[in-house]
């Protein structure tokens, strides 16, 4: 399935912290730090896998064991959520795909997005596996520094949901 933006069609990692040694705001002293952790939010794609990844992690860590046997490392999962995909066959996706195309005169395209939604939450603690995230605005625009969404591309995604919940609910 496509992604988009295009730049994200790739697995990511991310250091979202570092700590060790004296806070960062403290005044210097001659400190010679004896710990240091860092969090890692590492993004995998569905066709990798969890396990997969995991192990790609794993081989890091005992390369640099191995490099540094005095030092104890360590892996830790602190938040995990599985890439998650209604079928393409689903009626939600039909119902919107059907609503795109009689709002816009457009076919609809069915894109995975690199961000993180709803639908993991929806589908694992609700139960309702087919759902998917739809509304206004350019995808490749989100999260950036000059986000918008224009009042047209509201008032078409409201007709469209509109639609799509009225064909549901019949």
């Amino acid at each position: 399935m496509p992604v988009v933006p295009e730049g994200s069609r790739h697995a990511t990692i991310n250091i979202n912290g570092i700590d060790g040694g004296q806070p960062v705001d403290d005044t210097p002293s001659p400190c010679v730090a004896d710990r240091c952790r860092a969090v890692f939010d590492r993004r995998f794609l569905m066709e990798e896998g969890l396990e997969r990844t995991r192990a790609e992690i794993a081989a890091l860590v005992a390369k640099a064991q191995s490099r540094m046997p005095d030092v104890k490392f360590s892996i830790e999962d602190r938040l995990v959520f599985e890439p998650t995909r209604t079928p393409e066959n689903a009626p939600v996706v039909g119902a919107l795909t059907d609503a795109i195309q009689q709002v816009t005169g457009r076919e609809a395209s069915l894109v995975a997005s690199p961000g993180t939604y709803d639908h993991k939450h929806v589908a694992r603690l609700a139960g309702v596996p087919q759902c998917v995230a739809y509304g206004p605005g350019q995808l490749d625009l989100a999260h950036q520094p000059d986000e918008y969404c224009s009042v047209e591309d509201i008032i078409t995604a409201t007709k469209v949901l509109a639609l799509a919940v009225m064909k549901l609910a019949s």
